[in-house]
């Protein structure tokens, strides 16, 4: 194992579990009993970390059922990525398999349109706010 990859994992023991590994026993030697983290605070850790890893997880599947609903709502293909970083689904809800309310992103998407519709392509653009 290379240095690099032993640090790491001895810091993520360390900071998740409290377990600091000593190169002399191969960590084996538990640690001492005042020293010992209150499990109840490391499964709080544990878990608070969790709920932050699967919210962020969430958001990305939102940004990417949004990115597609911006684009089969006419907004131009290479400006879809900005325009759903300017929008707020912060309310959008994700079923317990992972998938997000693609009703509610649609609905976000359609009235983001319309107050930026400098997004939009050239036809739905002109068709809303006439010819040049």
């Amino acid at each position: 194992m290379t240095r690099k990859k032993k640090r790491k994992q001895e810091n993520v023991l360390e900071s998740v579990f409290g377990i600091r590994l000593n190169s002399g026993d191969g960590g084996t030697t538990p640690p001492e009993p005042d020293n010992a983290p209150d499990p109840d605070a490391v499964e709080e850790r544990a878990d608070a970390l969790a709920a932050d890893r699967e919210r962020i997880a969430d958001l990305a599947e939102i940004r990417v059922a949004a990115i597609d609903a911006a684009r089969a709502a006419g907004i131009k293909p290479q400006r879809a990525v900005s325009f759903v970083k300017i929008l707020d689904f912060s309310g959008v809800a994700v079923d317990s398999e992972g998938e997000p309310d693609t009703t509610e992103i649609e609905r976000i998407v359609r009235a983001g349109s319309k107050e930026y519709p400098e997004f939009r392509t050239r036809a739905q653009y002109e068709r809303l706010y006439g010819g040049r």
